[in-house]
């Protein structure tokens, strides 16, 4: 998909990547607003100049991994500490080097870190920046080893190590489970070791640019504007209108498949039903609501519509608000 008009983000995450790692870095936003493909522009970028080595694991290719599919997806079998991924032919990162005699079954979890690190410090060596990149780490959440140590919380101790400690290493994680992001973020143990960067919805001013770049009539940008907010919205209607298909057809039908999805949800959950109406309703009128105005007994009824990507909650700014603006709509005809 083409990128769509996002220098701030792009530049904020170019200059982070060159910065003195001292804290991980979680970039989170709604689904589909461009994190995954900003992060892959910093990405081709940055690894222009070979002064980088981005170890990059997109953790949505997988279904939910194993302790022992864990292993295969982050490292790869040779004779470097540091290998390029073979199944990335386009783009130039890495996997963590591991000897091809290494025995995965036996590999305990201070073993994976060592082995983590010492690609790291390789790196170091060869006078490069590591920056390890995870895709959707929640992913990772049910994964035990030995002992019935969480591999994430583990994970996270290393992470604080090679950032704020010993300052090695950059670590940034992307998600669109803000939920996820609510945990970290209320964690004490990782107070002052993390930072959030939000990428949302594209404005208004973007979107009208591009459309325009792409020849829509005045008339069809000024109805588009008032339901676009994702970039992967503006790519299908542009799509859409090559095959034949007018603006508002397109619109709309988006807008049905959204509400008939949200009925359904609504229909699946007759005990919850009640109180998540009194959730949705709140933006009858309304396109944010502030975390503060939620009342204590409907707020796990909010958390499941964030669950169930209904909603968007920003836990940095403190802001529910739904998915996208074609879900907003959504809400508001599912209340009719």
């Amino acid at each position: 998909m083409k990128f769509y008009n996002r220098e701030r983000e792009l530049n904020y995450l170019k200059t982070y990547c060159q910065l003195e790692p001292n804290s991980i870095l979680f970039v989170y936003g709604p689904k589909s607003s461009g994190k995954t493909t900003v992060m892959l522009r910093v990405i081709e970028e940055l690894s222009k100049n070979n002064n980088f080595v981005f170890f990059y694991y997109d953790l949505r290719e997988y279904a939910t991994p194993t302790k022992e599919e864990f292993l295969e997806i982050f490292f790869e079998k040779g004779d470097k500490k540091y290998l390029l991924n073979k199944l990335e032919i386009d783009l130039k990162i890495f996997k963590f080097g591991i000897e091809e005699n290494f025995d995965f079954k036996n590999l305990s979890l201070n073993d994976v870190f060592n082995k983590i690190k010492e690609s790291i410090k390789e790196v170091i060596k060869d006078r490069k920046k590591p920056i390890l990149i995870i895709d959707e780490l929640q992913k990772l959440k049910n994964i035990y080893f030995n002992g019935g140590k969480s591999l994430l919380n583990e994970l996270f101790n290393l992470f604080v190590h090679l950032t704020k400690v010993r300052h090695l290493c950059h670590v940034i994680c992307l998600t669109s489970d803000t939920l996820f992001i609510e945990e970290i973020y209320r964690n004490s143990a990782l107070k002052n070791t993390s930072e959030y960067y939000l990428i949302d919805w594209l404005n208004k001013e973007d979107i009208k640019k591009i459309l325009k770049e792409e020849e829509f009539s005045e008339e069809e940008i000024d109805y588009a504007l008032n339901y676009l907010s994702l970039p992967y919205e503006i790519s299908q209607l542009i799509n859409n209108k090559k095959l034949g298909l007018s603006i508002e057809k397109t619109i709309k039908q988006w807008i049905n498949i959204e509400k008939d999805a949200l009925i359904y949800l609504l229909k699946s959950n007759k005990e919850k039903k009640e109180n998540l109406l009194k959730v949705l309703s709140k933006f009858k009128e309304k396109i944010e609501v502030d975390i503060n105005n939620i009342e204590d007994e409907i707020f796990e009824d909010v958390k499941f519509l964030i669950k169930n990507e209904v909603l968007f909650y920003d836990v940095i700014n403190g802001i529910i608000k739904p998915t996208s603006i074609i879900e907003w709509y959504a809400i508001k005809e599912a209340l009719k």
